[in-house]
């Protein structure tokens, strides 16, 4: 089984417990898991050996058995789905949570994303793509970037909307004031972002809820820029 979805499993079951929820509370409700994955290293490094092939691999190593292994283990009755929108995955499936959250369709959702490194394979083809950077290390904004570095972790989060019942001894950490998504359609190449559409992004979304620039207190960005 991919070491992704053990992962998840120990950051939800952390993330459940830091909310102050108990797991047997919201297990048969109408929750939501929406993860952020795209790696399959675990998978890809074991289709040369036949002996593996079992029907604990297949139902192992999928990008839509990370996400709904969470539902399966939980007994959360919400949509449960994996997202593969590479660098912005984690982003792009909390994007999709906030949005079922306030249409109304759920009132509570796990929004996770987890990558392991477990392949050399993407290495020698983001090499060969001068995509990293030889020195091992990002320097967005600058003008010596010359590549970025990859890397591993996981994230899971409890979200819910406001006027959603409380459980006892609930606590939350912040507010989610607004999110939103857009792709950059047709650049100078497939893997690299237009900084005019970005920018029409975070315009549309300042506007959009009302938000001063200059009243943010940091902007964090992955190890291209975007």
């Amino acid at each position: 089984i991919d070491p992704q979805q053990r992962i998840l499993l120990q950051l939800t079951w952390e993330a459940i417990e830091d909310a102050g929820i108990s797991p047997d509370t919201i297990a048969g409700d109408h929750v939501g898991v929406y993860v952020g994955a795209s790696a399959l290293d675990y998978a890809n490094e074991s289709l040369f050996d036949p002996n593996v092939a079992t029907g604990h691999f297949m139902t192992g190593n999928t990008l839509s058995i990370i996400s709904n292994r969470l539902s399966y283990i939980f007994d959360l009755k919400g949509p449960s789905f994996t997202v593969d929108t590479a660098c912005s995955s984690s982003l792009v499936a909390l994007h999709e949570a906030y949005r079922a959250l306030n249409s109304g369709r759920i009132d509570c959702a796990i929004v996770a994303g987890v990558n392991v490194l477990a392949s050399p394979f993407p290495f020698v083809g983001f090499a060969q793509a001068t995509m990293l950077s030889p020195d091992g290390q990002c320097k967005a904004f600058d003008a010596g970037g010359n590549g970025y570095v990859r890397s591993e972790g996981g994230v899971a989060l409890v979200i819910k909307r406001k006027d959603a019942p409380r459980w006892k001894g609930q606590r939350s950490h912040a507010d989610i004031v607004a999110v939103d998504v857009n792709s950059d359609g047709r650049t100078v190449g497939m893997s690299l972002p237009s900084d005019v559409e970005q920018a029409n992004l975070l315009d549309r979304v300042y506007k959009a809820h009302g938000i001063d620039p200059n009243q943010l207190a940091f902007v964090e960005a992955h190890g291209t820029g975007t």
